[in-house]
């Protein structure tokens, strides 16, 4: 009869402390300040940054852990993406000798004033693909830029997927929203680049 109860006990212990290896329903991350890369070319001029506006839906949301089509955990960022992705931006500019103003008063209509919106930016990691990319981010933002009389719309968006060991977690989904982030932040300043002043 003891022994029942030990099994039955231990087997009650089992059952919760798998229960607590359980993928959380959602969880947050933090991501970690742009740093440029050193600029192979250094090019002055100068730009108006005229802001960043973050154009999702839900702006704190940025991914998920699925397996099959069920949605096990929710991934938020513990801070404001647009601050982010402005930063960022100056700070790629800056790299490169530009000078990144919020406000230009001067009479010169050549100087670029650039706004960007975040319109798209997801990771899913799917546990239930055991090989082949299971990992995918995506990042989109449209550019108005308006420079003299002329006024320009782009659209950069940023597409990746990678394999990852299906154990992993938000941990790996953060690192890859890092590194898509850092992409779109290179080509939105290659596209910036031809307007600088």
């Amino acid at each position: 009869m003891v022994g029942k109860s030990l099994l039955f006990a231990g087997t009650i212990l089992l059952m919760f402390g798998l229960g607590g290896c359980a993928l959380k329903p959602q969880t947050s991350i933090s991501l970690e300040p742009y740093t440029p890369s050193g600029a192979l070319l250094q090019k002055s001029g100068r730009v108006v940054l005229d802001g960043v506006v973050d154009a999702r839906k839900n702006e704190r949301v940025v991914g998920s852990i699925i397996k099959g089509n069920k949605t096990e955990t929710v991934i938020y960022n513990d801070q404001p993406l647009d601050k982010w992705l402005a930063d960022a931006l100056k700070k790629s500019l800056e790299a490169e000798g530009c000078e990144v103003v919020s406000d230009f008063a001067g009479k010169d209509k050549r100087v670029a004033k650039i706004r960007v919106e975040i319109d798209y930016l997801n990771a899913t990691l799917d546990k239930s693909k055991l090989t082949g990319e299971n990992l995918t981010a995506e990042a989109r933002a449209t550019l108005f830029i308006e420079q003299g009389n002329s006024k320009v719309t782009k659209r950069v968006s940023m597409l990746q997927s990678k394999w990852v060991p299906p154990f992993a977690g938000e941990e790996a989904v953060r690192e890859y929203l890092q590194e898509t982030l850092a992409a779109l932040v290179d080509e939105i300043r290659e596209n910036i680049d031809m307007y600088r002043f």
